[in-house]
């Protein structure tokens, strides 16, 4: 066993390195960039795309599933209205194209059947409830007690 190990290593150490080794590892490296690398980037310019498309009143669903209503954008945060009168604030880019996209569409604002257009004037309505107390400051916090 020794012997062979021991011929297997002079044998290789006088010839060098394979004349295919570097076509192989080019090709390798051309596969890994279009096939991981590049659509990966598509992908990070189409959500760039999305987070700055988004406007008051839009439907979207976040990464962790919640599904609401824009009601007030800012830099890197977003005000989303989630059942009347309930407004969480999230970051810019926990929002989900894909699920965006599979449930509402292309076009957020959805266009659904009548129920769902029912839904959406009321939640609209709940909107401009929202935005009414919070520019005329009429929101009250709870004290600690």
């Amino acid at each position: 066993m020794n012997n062979v190990i021991i011929l297997w290593q002079d044998v290789a150490a006088n010839q060098g390195p394979s004349p295919l080794f570097w076509p192989f590892m080019l090709i390798g490296l051309f596969v890994f960039y279009f096939f991981m690398i590049r659509p990966q980037q598509k992908e990070q310019k189409q959500q760039k795309s999305f987070s700055e498309s988004l406007k008051k009143g839009s439907k979207v669903i976040t990464t962790g599933g919640l599904h609401g209503t824009i009601a007030e954008l800012k830099d890197t945060e977003i005000i989303l209205l989630i059942a009347p009168k309930t407004v969480i604030t999230i970051q810019r880019n926990s929002l989900s194209l894909d699920l965006t996209q599979s449930v509402y569409g292309n076009n957020s604002k959805g266009s659904g059947n009548l129920k769902e257009k029912s839904k959406s004037k009321q939640r609209n309505s709940d909107l401009k409830d929202f935005t009414k107390s919070v520019n005329g400051n009429n929101i009250k916090e709870k004290s600690k007690t």
